[in-house]
């Protein structure tokens, strides 16, 4: 658990420094919120946990098949991005074994974005980014945004995942 923990520092600090300092970040924070439920007919918002005020936890952890997958969502300041680049957040997501805590992170992971008016976004690589995969993305239009992420640990079996956050 602890291992965990340092692992998730890691990779804070390095998506941090990457993309913005938190100050920038925040930028953009105050437009959003997170939908922690499945059934969007219901629409109730699920209390998110924030590090930093800049990372935002997506819904709940993913259990599939012994892997455990955490999501997370940074927004991202325009002004550090190179010219022509639209990512709006990077998208972060760890994988870890579930029942030994121990980090997963060789293998092949892809996403598949789908805006709220459910145009689906061809399937983008995830980098590896020590100790999770990573990606920008473009949220640019308000509503329920959907990430399916496909992956092929170093275990080989495939496996996939679904999270989603409201962009208002």
């Amino acid at each position: 658990m602890n291992q965990r923990k340092i692992n998730w520092a890691a990779a804070l600090i390095v998506g941090g420094a990457l993309f913005a300092t938190s100050a920038l970040a925040m930028g953009n924070d105050a437009d959003h919120n997170m939908s922690g439920e499945m059934n969007h007919a219901d629409k109730q918002q699920m209390q998110g946990m924030q590090h930093g005020k800049a990372i935002m936890t997506l819904p709940a952890e993913q259990e599939i098949d012994g892997v455990k997958a955490m999501f997370h969502l940074m927004p991202v300041d325009p002004k550090v991005l190179p010219a022509g680049h639209k990512a709006t957040h990077h998208l972060m997501v760890m994988f870890n074994d579930a029942e030994t805590g121990k980090s997963m992170e060789n293998g092949t992971v892809a996403v598949k974005v789908t805006s709220p008016d459910e145009v689906v976004a061809a399937p983008v690589k995830m980098m590896g980014m020590q100790g999770h995969f990573g990606v920008d993305v473009n949220l640019d239009k308000p509503g329920v945004w959907h990430f399916r992420m496909a992956t092929k640990l170093a275990d080989g079996k495939v496996r996939q995942y679904h999270s989603h956050h409201v962009v208002k």
